[in-house]
């Protein structure tokens, strides 16, 4: 009834069948943690990359949008050029940090 040689060719195929996925996964994993870096980091970057760039470009009488979306004309640079003050009405300066500057307006 019991089929010794039919059991044992079954746990051949099945450990066979599991060093396959198993060699696929390993392979896949690697591909999508390339794939995440094209797709999400390198990406994330450049865009921080270029933002810096406008921060250290930013001069007196730029309009700019802070991360909070207030919109203003800068007066000042303080503290090395790490904060900001920008008037946001005709007698309302207020003081940023000048990494919370996203944006500058044409």
């Amino acid at each position: 009834m019991f089929n010794f040689e039919t059991f044992t060719s079954i746990l051949i195929l099945a450990q066979e069948d599991g060093a396959k996925s198993s060699l696929q996964s390993l392979i896949i994993i690697p591909i999508m943690l390339v794939a995440m870096y094209f797709l999400v980091i390198l990406p994330n970057k450049k865009e921080e990359k270029k933002r810096k760039e406008m921060i250290t470009n930013l001069q007196k009488g730029d309009t700019v949008v802070t991360n909070s979306g207030l919109h203003g004309k800068i007066v000042e640079f303080k503290d090395n050029n790490e904060t900001v003050v920008l008037n946001i009405s005709a007698n309302t300066n207020v003081t940023f940090d000048a990494s919370a500057i996203i944006k500058k307006k044409a």
